[in-house]
């Protein structure tokens, strides 16, 4: 049975031309990073905004999602979680595809904590690039076949807080090097006074960012 994934939308009120979809931190749900695009919207008003809810369930609540158990933070237990996440992302982006007629390099990811995980993981191993990836409070995880497993390049860009207190922001500064060394265009901002959050001068970041990319 195909794996696809549900979760809040906000369309324009022309066909789409390009697209931006949330992927939202473990515990969370889709609903979490939609309210962004309620502040971008007016701005790209020929994007559809997609933020999915994760696939599974956590165990504290039915509206908590997360996009792999965090009950062991082992190497082989996030990449086993990974793994298992991976194809219902991809069938989510392929879906979009498909039902929009949108090609993959107008599909944008902005990500948060875990699905900042999966975006950085998962959207270089495609094929087709997409438009890029804004990752905030996030990390890359790298197993021994991560380097030849990448198939394609897109921006990146990374935010996450001095004092964020679930990932160590030391995080964000080896992710960029290793995705420099694979020679993308990457570039990260460290915000002090900033715990596991977005705050107004990281939604800008990001904003800038889409925007130029989009060219919008």
């Amino acid at each position: 049975m195909k794996k696809i994934l549900n979760g809040p939308l906000i369309k324009p009120n022309a066909k789409p031309n390009n697209a931006i979809v949330f992927l939202h931190g473990y515990g969370a749900n889709g609903n979490d990073l939609i309210s962004i695009a309620d502040l971008w919207k007016t701005s790209f008003k020929e994007t559809i905004f997609f933020s999915p809810n994760a696939p599974f369930k956590c165990a504290w609540g039915d509206e908590s999602f997360q996009w792999f158990d965090l009950t062991s933070i082992s190497p082989d237990k996030i990449g086993e979680g990974l793994n298992t996440a991976g194809p219902f992302l991809n069938n989510f982006i392929d879906d979009i595809l498909k039902v929009y007629s949108l090609s993959p390099e107008k599909i944008f990811f902005v990500g948060f904590s875990q699905g900042t995980m999966m975006a950085l993981y998962h959207l270089c191993k495609r094929i087709n690039k997409c438009a890029g990836v804004m990752g905030y409070s996030g990390l890359l995880f790298q197993d021994k076949n991560f380097d030849s497993d990448v198939k394609s390049k897109f921006p990146i860009k990374l935010y996450h807080g001095k004092n964020d207190e679930v990932i160590d922001y030391s995080q964000t500064i080896s992710s960029a090097e290793k995705f420099k060394s694979l020679e993308f265009n990457v570039e990260y901002k460290i915000q002090d006074n900033l715990g596991h959050g977005i705050d107004n001068e990281g939604l800008q970041y990001g904003f800038n960012f889409i925007k130029k990319t989009l060219n919008i």
